[in-house]
């Protein structure tokens, strides 16, 4: 194997760990934001209004914590067929950028759940 050869092996390899590691932040940071808030009604008083007025931001958690999880399919697809492309020439299925673009679509909306989770949460907790 050349040079480029393994640099461009390394250079997948180190791009699909990466990839991984988007998607697994994407999971904690919804996933703990519901924990958190979860973890703060327990703790609140029963008569306290913030209980009623957190479901709107945990729904937003959830939604990015179910679309982050909803990603991790979609890269294993993208791997599918990168590597059916790969071995079979006449492949003609989706392709595999159809797949890529679709996942980090959804990490980006992960992100923006997150952050407007985060704000409704803020609002209500500062009401």
């Amino acid at each position: 194997m050349t040079f480029d050869e393994e640099h461009a092996l390394e250079t997948y390899k180190s791009l699909i760990g990466f990839g991984t590691e988007a998607l697994k932040a994407m999971q904690l940071l919804n996933g703990g934001a519901i924990v958190a808030l979860l973890a703060y009604l327990g703790q609140v008083k029963p008569e306290a209004t913030v209980a009623k007025n957190i479901g709107c931001p945990l729904m937003f958690f959830i939604i990015g914590l179910s679309i982050s999880t909803f990603a991790f399919l979609l890269a294993y697809l993208t791997q599918f067929s990168l590597f059916n492309e790969l071995v079979n020439p006449n492949y003609q299925g989706k392709r595999h950028t159809f797949w890529l673009w679709f996942a980090l679509a959804c990490i980006f909306l992960g992100l923006v759940f997150f952050c407007i989770g985060s704000w409704h949460g803020v609002m209500v907790l500062a009401a």
